[in-house]
């Protein structure tokens, strides 16, 4: 079996858990969390596959290729394979897809190890479960199409897993019903409900930065994430982009990439005013979280990420190379920043 066999059975695998995971829920919630939660680690592990094989055990250094060949093997755990995508393949799963990943996986080591007597017909207990699997399917799916180009074979499986994931939805109709009156009181307060990316209900409460950047949190599901609203640069319909600054226009079909929101959000006639007074705060920043190169924009009083959609309330210069930054630029002459290795970095390779 070659290693790409490997990776082709782990993620066909990874996709029945998760179907099961979803038809199983009415029936048997806590083998649908447990199915799930499995799928959700195992496509990680199969994103790490594809960077090399020994990644995927829990001590690389001690990989053996005969015993992985055998599946007799410790393997990665969550935590650990998001730090390995980061720092190997360069691409950090984000915050709230870990955290989201992780809420999933501690609900799920509840029902292996506690019993959780009445779950079958709790509807409450039944809501949040679905809650979390929306939430994680959400940011699943974002990663899937970025990571296209290692799972395109698998295009109808994910698309069938994102059909009948609207269906699941069917079991949080109840709270969002329940939820009128706040709904209706928030749209009164000017403050118009959106539609949830992870549940699809119209629940998500806006809190806009400005015309075209709002944080948003949902009731139904307590789904967070920032929205912004552009203009496409390929076809000029509009369209909004969530959580992060890679999506695909609901159009054009083109794909819309950070730069594209950098040019769409940046006020190049405040960033012509302002460097002409010699003012350099208007100049393009790298963002310190997710190093970003010029991908923070100046928006009034503050900075925003179009790679991560972090807010910042101000930037800094790196001392050695002049680059504006998000973060703490302290210490910058000697260390750098995350574009430059500082006055150390030059001794160093001397």
């Amino acid at each position: 079996m070659t290693h790409h066999d490997i990776f082709d059975s782990l993620t066909r695998n990874a996709f029945d858990f998760l179907e099961r995971g979803i038809s199983e829920f009415d029936k048997s919630p806590k083998y649908s969390v447990i199915h799930f939660c499995a799928a959700v680690e195992m496509l990680l592990k199969a994103r790490l596959m594809k960077e090399h094989w020994s990644l995927i055990v829990s001590k690389p250094d001690q990989a053996n290729l005969a015993k992985f060949m055998a599946g007799d093997f410790s393997s990665v755990t969550l935590e650990d394979a998001r730090a390995r995508i980061r720092d190997v393949a360069g691409e950090d799963i984000g915050d709230d897809a870990y955290n989201s990943f992780r809420a999933l996986a501690n609900h799920r080591n509840k029902m292996v190890h506690f019993f959780h007597n009445g779950l079958d017909s709790d509807d409450k207990a039944k809501a949040q479960i679905v809650a979390e699997h929306c939430r994680s399917w959400f940011h699943l799916h974002r990663l899937l199409s970025r990571w296209n180009g290692y799972f395109h074979d698998f295009g109808s499986e994910i698309t069938r897993a994102d059909r009948a994931m609207k269906g699941h939805r069917k079991y949080l109709t109840a709270k969002f019903k329940a939820l009128k009156p706040d709904l209706d009181a928030a749209r009164k307060a000017g403050n118009a409900p959106k539609t949830c990316s992870a549940c699809g209900f119209g629940a998500a409460i806006p809190d806009a930065l400005d015309d075209q950047i709002a944080s948003l949190r949902c009731l139904v599901c307590d789904h967070t994430e920032t929205q912004v609203e552009l203009d496409c640069p390929h076809c000029g319909e509009s369209v909004v982009i969530a959580t992060e600054g890679y999506a695909t226009c609901e159009h054009c079909g083109e794909a819309i990439e950070p730069e594209h929101l950098a040019d769409a959000l940046t006020d190049h006639d405040a960033v012509h005013i302002g460097i002409k007074d010699g003012d350099d705060r208007w100049e393009p920043a790298n963002c310190g979280n997710c190093d970003g190169y010029h991908t923070v924009v100046r928006r009034g009083d503050h900075y925003f990420c179009t790679n991560c959609f972090d807010i910042f309330d101000g930037i800094e210069q790196c001392q050695w190379c002049n680059e504006n930054n998000t973060g703490d630029m302290e210490f910058s002459f000697a260390n750098g920043c995350g574009h430059c290795e500082g006055q150390w970095g030059q001794v160093k390779d001397k």
